[in-house]
């Protein structure tokens, strides 16, 4: 692939243009040491008193180099060709399904998952295709720094330009209806459409070709343009669901100012808290999530799955003795200069170790804890929450009657069977006690603790005032629409949001530190509880009339969400308990 025609005439160019065509095919860690044997070559011949530009002639182009690294390592061809074949495929189902939700303009509930997974999922996927955490981990500051004028405010000037035009046709076409005849009338209201549809037509030609030459860009200049990227797909599918939302004929009733707004800008919303978050990830100022790192690891990463896989046949005490043999050697293969690479690789999986030492401990095999009782306590825990969604979605298929007349009764069930069960599989007390001599990597976890407060609070706001209003206007309207239509779409966004942060929690908890548990039945209680609160609203054999009745029935709704934060301070306190050092003797 060739990314330069010409020779780069210094030795950082030199070196960077090996660099962008290395990444396509070698790990980041190859293409290092790769990079390294240059580097040397380069200071030997400064040492001989040579000049760069005739180091570069003996090396020739970048391009050649990297051929002959290529015929050294057939396979590396292979295997980059089905790594791009296998993103790509996987880059297309995410755009199709991004599409499928964009182009359905009846469902506001297809737009909201669509644009809320898709389009993250989209730019992860392309973020892998052109090998963005290999450039991460080897990219060095840019010669030229990136300028946020492309990345950050084209795109929401473009799309502040697309709001400003609605805005204003909305209010000429309202203004010119009720002063001009019906023949002329008929006449502007074509040019208009017209109009409007060529506006629309350039503005997605200009944030297509935006997003293209900072994709461009990203490959062969600096990664950090790669938010750009992710800012101008949120900008185009903002202004493409223009054309396929608000302009379809399906629509059934009138949109309001506020909804119209916050419907439009949706989809760059999201796009620019996406962007947001590459920017931290290619910047370094937050390391890569380990979903993007593949096999790779670090000598903490390695350690800590090695003593999560241990607790599975082994106490605390014996794993820790089993981590301190393993930092022994560690620190000792450091001390003789060796890498963190080649430590790794010859130590080997954690998997494999634990293979290795239950074959030597055949009693270790009959300590092994039965953890399948557990596991279907947990799996029935998520289907009474999944029970509980489907409820409030559609009613329920068999038990639906049923779950909704003890929705909170079975919300606290499956909460406490859940954290139960989730505790045990987990191995909490004994990865707390390892954490405590081997720390996991760094918890930040404001957000799980945050945003289900910030959620509960918003629906039981919502709740309170349709309970209050509701002997004096049933019919409760707010910006021309019924105010349970308002809710219902708050509650299903943040059920989406909440379910989002819960299995991001659950993730961490397997992955990451055990201190994230405790957020999980914090998370889904308030998940819960959402969902109480929109069975609540729902239900058609409640009587919002009646206040005493409908201000008991929501101090019962909020006994998930207090549930689950007496299971996260219970856990809390288990973990700390857990963690601190045992008296000897």
């Amino acid at each position: 692939m060739k990314l330069f025609k010409r020779t780069p005439s210094t030795q950082q160019g030199w070196l960077e243009d090996l660099y962008r065509r290395l990444v396509w095919y070698f790990p980041a860690a190859q293409v290092k040491d790769i990079l390294l044997d240059y580097q040397e070559q380069f200071d030997a011949g400064r040492d001989h008193c040579k000049m760069e530009a005739e180091i570069i002639q003996r090396l020739g182009p970048p391009d050649e180099a990297a051929a002959l690294l290529l015929e050294e390592e057939l396979s590396v061809r292979r295997n980059s060709f089905l790594q791009t074949g296998l993103w790509t495929g996987l880059l297309a189902l995410c755009s199709a399904f991004l599409w499928t939700c964009l182009m359905n303009p009846t469902s506001l509930r297809m737009l909201w998952t669509g644009v809320f997974l898709g389009l993250p999922l989209t730019a992860s996927v392309l973020f892998l295709l052109i090998r963005g955490p290999a450039r991460v981990a080897l990219e060095n500051s840019p010669q030229k720094p990136v300028s946020p004028a492309a990345v950050y405010v084209v795109p929401a000037l473009l799309t502040l330009a697309g709001t400003v035009e609605r805005a204003i046709l909305h209010i000429v076409s309202a203004h010119v209806s009720s002063h001009l005849p019906e023949k002329t009338l008929e006449r502007i209201s074509h040019s208009m459409r017209f109009g409007n549809g060529l506006f629309w037509m350039v503005l997605l030609l200009i944030l297509a070709l935006l997003a293209l030459w900072l994709l461009h860009w990203s490959t062969t200049v600096s990664i950090r343009y790669f938010p750009g990227v992710v800012h101008s797909i949120g900008a185009l599918e903002t202004a493409f669901f223009q054309l396929t939302y608000f302009t379809s004929i399906y629509i059934e009733r009138d949109i309001p100012p506020s909804a119209d707004l916050f419907l439009r800008l949706f989809p760059y919303c999201v796009g620019l808290v996406t962007a947001l978050v590459f920017q931290r990830w290619v910047s370094r100022q937050s390391p890569l999530p380990r979903v993007f790192l593949g096999g790779s690891a670090d000598w903490q990463a390695w350690r800590h799955r090695l003593g999560v896989r241990l607790l599975e046949w082994y106490d605390a005490p014996q794993v820790i003795e089993v981590l301190e043999d393993y930092q022994e050697q560690y620190d000792l293969g450091r001390e003789q200069g060796k890498s963190e690479e080649v430590l790794l690789s010859g130590m080997g999986r954690p998997e494999a170790v634990v293979r290795d030492l239950l074959k030597e401990d055949r009693r270790a095999r009959l300590r092994h804890r039965r953890t399948w009782i557990w596991a279907m306590l947990a799996g029935i825990s998520g289907w009474l929450l999944l029970s509980l969604l489907e409820a409030f979605k559609s009613g329920g298929m068999v038990l639906g009657q049923w779950f909704r007349t003890s929705a909170v009764q079975i919300s606290v069930a499956a909460l406490i069977l859940g954290t139960v069960s989730l505790f045990v599989l987990l191995h909490a007390p004994g990865r707390a006690e390892v954490e405590k001599h081997f720390p996991a990597s760094r918890t930040t976890i404001v957000w799980p603790y945050l945003l289900p407060w910030i959620t509960t609070a918003l629906t039981t706001c919502f709740l309170i005032y349709l309970i209050v209003t509701a002997d004096t206007s049933p019919e409760a309207v707010l910006l021309d629409w019924p105010l349970p239509l308002y809710v219902i779409y708050v509650i299903e966004f943040s059920v989406l949001l909440l379910l989002s942060m819960l299995l991001w929690t659950l993730v961490r908890c397997f992955s990451g530190s055990i201190q994230y548990f405790p957020a999980v039945p914090h998370i889904a209680g308030s998940l819960t509880q959402t969902l109480c609160t929109g069975l609540y609203i729902t239900a058609v054999d409640i009587d919002i009339t009646d206040l005493t009745a409908s201000i008991l029935r929501f101090l019962t709704s909020l006994l998930p969400c207090l549930t689950g934060l007496a299971l996260l301070l219970a856990s809390r306190l288990l973990l700390r308990s857990a963690g601190k050092p045992r008296k000897e003797g």
